[in-house]
Formats: structure tokens, C-alpha cells, sequence
């Protein structure tokens, strides 16, 4: 669908293979010889779960078997990933994802996206890297994250046109706004509660309230307790939710207000929600833009 639309990218994210998700690399060697116009890439793998001699390998195999039309998307992931998921050690995140990313740069042929959070991140990727991912970072953090990028690029003597900014959009369609709105609170409460390197940075992004609320339910209740404690402004400023028509028109707005080059929509649903109503929403929303 994303092949025969005017999509320029198709991104395969990454948890653990064995507990969540998908093998994004796998994945997208199986698309090989399906799509052709398309950009594909990972959004992300982390660090830490291949060395880097095997991401280098799979990573060149795919860039060349597309005809160039891949970008390997990186990142550190996080403790309760990392620690909890693989059972590796979360020792010196951004040193190894530095030291990955010369070892790629010096044999891979193609771009290399780092996931930025942070500030410090944000500046790095763009001393190191060929662009920047970012997932549930409010606008106004946007913005900054983008000066720091033009400031480190400047300083480099780098032009802005040649670094890649996207931002992944987890994005919701229903029937109706409500239902549609229960879904987004449920994915960024999942997040928040479970995950201190989305729940930190929202904090001081002046969500501290909300992020305590959703944490303490989430710990002490359940997931669907903490999703009540999502605020009204929080999951506006972090996702975009409602009809089709709806989500089609708010995207194409935030990707006017957010100044990023590239506006990903994202789908966070429960397997058995990749069904046919889904796909006919999907190929509305991407289809007459």
C-alpha cells in the first residue's frame, strides 16, 4: 500500500523479537523484491542486542538488494528494554551507539538515523549521524532540538538540506474521536509508566503531573488506570487521534507547525487490530493527500 501511495518512507520498529514485535531487519529482507519505490528502514534497532559486525552485514545486504532505498535507523533503547528484555547490561548507552555508528560509517554505504531524545543526543546526531528520529517529544521540544541541530550543523560547516529530521506520530483512527482517543491514551501510558526515557523528558516539558499520576497507576493498578490519567492537552501535543478525515487533516497541520522535514505516522495497535477495517483506514489516510 505505502509502495503504490506517495509514501516516501516505510519504517520497521524493534523491541525484542522473542517478547514483542518483530525482527525489523528480517522483516524488511522479506519485503526485498517487493517494493520499489518506497524507502525502507528500521525505526530502530538498538545497540546492544547484535554486535556491530552483524548489523553492518544485514544492513549492506539490504541497502544493495533495494537498489539504495534503505536508511538504518539506531539507537541506545532503554533500560527496561536492554536490562529487563534481553538481560544485557545498559552500560555506557550513547559511548557504544557512537562507537557503532564510526564502525558503519567507515563499511555501510548508506544513511545512518540516530533516535534522539535528549538534547545531548540531539546535538551528537548531528556531529555523527545522517538524521534524527524522534517519537512522543512535544512540539516546543521539537523546535529546540531543531536549533541545536542547525547550531551543531553550522558549526560543522554541514548543510541543514543534507541531515534528515523525522518525527514518528503515533497515529489513531477510528470510527469516532473517543474511540480513537482511547487508543492514543493507552499507548502513551504504556510508555510513560513503563519507560523513564519517555516519562523524564515529558516531565520537563511541564507534564510532571500527568507523568506522576500515570506512573503511580500504572505500578499500583493497571495499564488501563493509567491511560485515564493521559490530560486532554498531553495526548494532543503528543499523537494524533479521531476519524480518518480527522487524522489526515491534523497531520498535515502538525507537519506544517512542527517544521520537521518528514512526518511518520505510527500504528500501536494489538495484532488482531491489523485487520480490515484498519487497512481500509490506512489506505484512506494515505491515499489524495
Amino acid at each position: 500500500m505505502a509502495d503504490d501511495s506517495n509514501i516516501n518512507y516505510f519504517f520497521i520498529p524493534e523491541t525484542n523479537p522473542s517478547v514483542i514485535g518483530v525482527n525489523a531487519l528480517d522483516t524488511i529482507m522479506s519485503l526485498v523484491g517487493q517494493v520499489s519505490k518506497i524507502t525502507l528502514g528500521t525505526g530502530i534497532i538498538n545497540v546492544f542486542s547484535r554486535t556491530q559486525e552483524e548489523i553492518c552485514r544485514l544492513s549492506e545486504e539490504i541497502y544493495l538488494k533495494t537498489n539504495r532505498k534503505f536508511v538504518l535507523g539506531l539507537g541506545t533503547s532503554a533500560p527496561a528494554v536492554i536490562e529487563k528484555m534481553y538481560n544485557l547490561k545498559f552500560e555506557k548507552p550513547v559511548t557504544r551507539l557512537k562507537k557503532y555508528t564510526k564502525y558503519l560509517k567507515a563499511k555501510y554505504q548508506g544513511h545512518i538515523f540516530w533516535s534522539a531524545v535528549g538534547d545531548k543526543v540531539t546535538e551528537l546526531a548531528a556531529q555523527y549521524a545522517d538524521g534524527v528520529i524522534f517519537f512522543l517529544k512535544p512540539e516546543k521540544e521539537i523546535e529546540k532540538s531543531i536549533r541545536i541541530i542547525k547550531e551543531k550543523l553550522s558549526q560543522l560547516g554541514k548543510p541543514l538540506e543534507s541531515f534528515e529530521i523525522i518525527n514518528i506520530r503515533p497515529t489513531f483512527m477510528s470510527s469516532t474521536e473517543q474511540k480513537a482517543k482511547k487508543a492514543a491514551q493507552m499507548t502513551v501510558a504504556s510508555y510513560v509508566g513503563a519507560n523513564e526515557f519517555y516519562s523524564k523528558p515529558l516531565e520537563k516539558s511541564g507534564f510532571e503531573n500527568e507523568v506522576l499520576r500515570i506512573s503511580q497507576n500504572f505500578k499500583s493498578v493497571d495499564l488501563h488506570a493509567a491511560s485515564e490519567q493521559v490530560s486532554n492537552e498531553m495526548i494532543q501535543e503528543l499523537t494524533t487521534f479521531g476519524t480518518v478525515t480527522d487524522c489526515k487533516a491534523k497531520l498535515n497541520q502538525y507537519y506544517e507547525n512542527a517544521k520537521v522535514k518528514t512526518v511518520i505516522a505510527g500504528f500501536d495497535l494489538p495484532k488482531d487490530e491489523y485487520n480490515e477495517k484498519f487497512f481500509n483506514y490506512l489506505s484512506e489516510l494515505i491515499n489524495n493527500r
